[in-house]
């Protein structure tokens, strides 16, 4: 999409990473928290209320709150090229943050700022790389079950578009408890000792008790870019409505223990309905969904 670039840093060895999205011509930027365990960075210059009017890039990291601190990386880049909200000292680059728990897929490692910076330097127009890279790299699904084994996730995309050039592109990274359905079949999730798929919701549904989870690793990232001309307002219900399309394909979703958050950033001043945006965001988020784990894998341990 004209005026978007994106740039990843993917630490295989250690499980970790950071995709980065930066805004050209400046973007008007919303947010909807729908999981009860955020790690965020700078959301509140999207709200309505802010006096902040643009963001410039839009930082997804792992490493939980610690990894926010890569967003540096990003405002160092905007800020050596005089991008930013102007003040009287220079520019301020607005950079919102969010990012995932994934420090007990492999080692407990943090990605940096200058991981950050070499991503925004890599990033491209043309770049739509996807799966177990950036953000993505060490994410899990599938992790309700005692004694089961969960899966890969990672970074999915998806791109919608109409014939009169509105296009919703939606990110997505997937790093849910629960399992991970297409049309109510599981194709990613808890496996239990057999290698057969564990069913999160079943086990609840069935009067398990609820274990503890906070050392699991838990929360979906997803982003919706859109040519559309949004105001905060309508990029805010606009994201509420794309978080419907978690809840088609991730389940259970939303709980205490993701932080899962869905932000949706206008990139251009293409006249769109509101509603046609809103539906067209839910499905691109339920393909990005399923795109990020297409290739997905048990993890022992």
């Amino acid at each position: 999409m004209r005026g978007l670039k994106i740039g990843h840093f993917s630490n295989h060895e250690q499980g970790t990473g950071v995709s980065v999205f930066l805004f050209e011509g400046q973007a008007t930027g919303a947010y909807w928290i729908c999981g009860s365990a955020p790690a965020t960075h700078e959301i509140a210059a999207l709200d309505a209320a802010s006096s902040a009017p643009h963001c410039h890039a839009l930082v997804l990291a792992g490493g939980s709150a610690y990894g926010l601190h890569a967003a540096a990386g990003a405002m160092r880049y905007l800020g050596e090229r005089g991008i930013g909200h102007p003040v009287p000292t220079g520019v301020v680059p607005i950079v919102p943050a969010a990012a995932i728990y994934d420090m007990a897929y492999r080692d407990a490692h943090i990605p940096s700022a200058d991981n950050t910076y070499d991503a925004c330097v890599a990033a491209s127009e043309e770049n739509t790389a996807r799966g177990r890279i950036g953000a993505g790299a060490g994410a899990t699904v599938g992790k309700l079950i005692p004694d089961a084994h969960c899966m890969t996730g990672g970074l999915g995309r998806a791109v919608l578009t109409q014939t009169d050039g509105l296009e919703v592109i939606a990110y997505v990274v997937v790093n849910s408890v629960g399992d991970i359905r297409d049309q109510q079949t599981i194709v990613a999730g808890a496996r239990d000792q057999q290698q057969q798929f564990a069913d999160c919701e079943k086990f609840l549904l069935a009067g398990h008790d609820e274990i503890e989870l906070f050392s699991a690793t838990n929360t979906t990232l997803a982003v919706i870019v859109t040519n559309a001309s949004l105001d905060k307002g309508a990029g805010t219900r606009i994201a509420k409505m794309a978080s419907a399309g978690l809840a088609r394909v991730i389940s259970p979703v939303f709980t205490r223990f993701d932080g899962d958050i869905v932000f949706c950033m206008s990139v251009g001043d293409a006249q769109a309905s509101e509603l046609t945006v809103g539906v067209m965001a839910a499905e691109a988020l339920r393909l990005a969904v399923l795109d990020a784990v297409r290739e997905s894998e048990i993890v022992n341990g």
